[in-house]
């Protein structure tokens, strides 16, 4: 009946497997995609920044024009007032008169040179704003279209982020769908696995059970152990084959002795007696101790004797039953010493433990 089942579930699992490889791929393609992206921002940054700094020249030049005009205007205003003047006062004869006027050659060429530089002066200065309004028009433009080119490259970059992180999102959207399909399957794959084995748990679980059918319960749950993907069913057959083999324990430990009484009502088990040592607390929560000539530690089965009673062990003196152990079961009683030497010295043999004192007497 299980092999349909198997074989469902196999089926789901290479489905699984190939979701997890799709879903591999696309979160490679997604950091891809977030590694151009992170590219193109920096990009469009630096773009930005570009874009800025081209604004700010533009300005700058903006107010060297303005101030250049004005040194222009202010230099026109001048050299207006000059001719003015010069005309109002005749200009051609007062030029001739002022160099007619000379005393002499030598300041005759003087005059001459003087009107002449004023001249060339006025020409130079002239010459002068207008080469470079014309210089500052020319990087202005310049700047303008180079600010125009950065902006059209940033409207492109803009475009190509939209386009790569589009491209995310419909990896993102793929993704997302994967995941959920991964989930269906898994549950799915959950299912069939709790279905495998809820069988071998109910026959661990049933009161009816023979050891015979527990056993082979907890070998069909071994068996399918290492094939289970579910944490949850993993649980499940992990938590039935430890209840299953504490069962097949206490049916295969061996009923204990009973007990001889002597007069007083106490018992006396002929036990078998190992050692341990190590620190820790025992099961009452009290710190083991040895203490030939006061009352040391024991582990006892409490089933066979109650935890708190005090007992007397042949060989090794009055104690006090307050330790338990896996390994302790029925008849034996774990005996404390303080060290490992002790402990091998006194190794494995048969005593006899006698209760001197159950809980509440003492």
């Amino acid at each position: 009946m299980a092999a349909p089942e198997n074989a469902s579930i196999d089926e789901h699992k290479v489905k699984y497997q190939e979701l997890n490889t799709e879903i591999k791929q696309i979160n490679e393609k997604i950091s891809s995609l977030d590694v151009e992206i992170e590219e193109i921002n920096q990009n469009l940054e630096e773009n930005n920044r570009k874009i800025e700094d081209t604004k700010i020249e533009i300005e700058n030049i903006k107010n060297l024009l303005i101030q250049n005009e004005k040194e222009m205007a202010e230099a026109q205003d001048k050299l207006n007032i000059r001719v003015r003047s010069l005309y109002k006062s005749n200009l051609s004869s007062n030029i001739i008169l002022f160099v007619l006027d000379s005393e002499n050659f030598s300041d005759l060429f003087n005059r001459i040179h003087a009107v002449s530089k004023i001249v060339s002066l006025d020409k130079e200065l002239m010459k002068d704003i207008d080469e470079k309004k014309d210089k500052l028009e020319e990087t202005s433009e310049s700047l303008k279209n180079n600010e125009d080119t950065l902006s059209l490259l940033n409207d492109q970059i803009s475009k190509d982020l939209e386009e790569v992180e589009s491209k995310k999102d419909e990896q993102q959207l793929a993704l997302n769908q994967l995941n959920e399909q991964k989930d269906e399957i898994f549950a799915i794959i959950e299912a069939n696995e709790k279905t495998l084995v809820e069988h071998p748990l109910s026959i661990i679980n049933s009161s009816s059970s023979s050891i015979s059918q527990i056993q082979d319960a907890v070998n069909t749950l071994e068996g399918l152990l290492p094939q289970l993907s579910s944490p949850y069913v993993i649980g499940l057959a992990q938590d039935g084959i430890y209840q299953g083999n504490v069962l097949i324990e206490e049916a295969n430990t061996p009923p204990a002795a009973p007990p001889s009484l002597n007069e007083d009502g106490k018992a006396t088990y002929q036990m078998e007696s190992t050692a341990y040592t190590g620190g820790g607390l025992t099961a009452m929560g009290l710190k083991p101790v040895h203490n030939p000539n006061g009352i040391s530690t024991v582990a006892v089965d409490p089933n066979v004797i109650p935890l708190g009673s005090k007992v007397y062990v042949s060989g090794y003196g009055v104690a006090i039953a307050s330790d338990t152990g896996g390994a302790i079961k029925g008849n034996i009683v774990d005996v404390y010493f303080n060290t490992h030497s002790e402990c091998i010295s006194w190794g494995r043999r048969q005593v006899e433990v006698t209760v001197l004192a159950y809980p509440g007497e003492w």
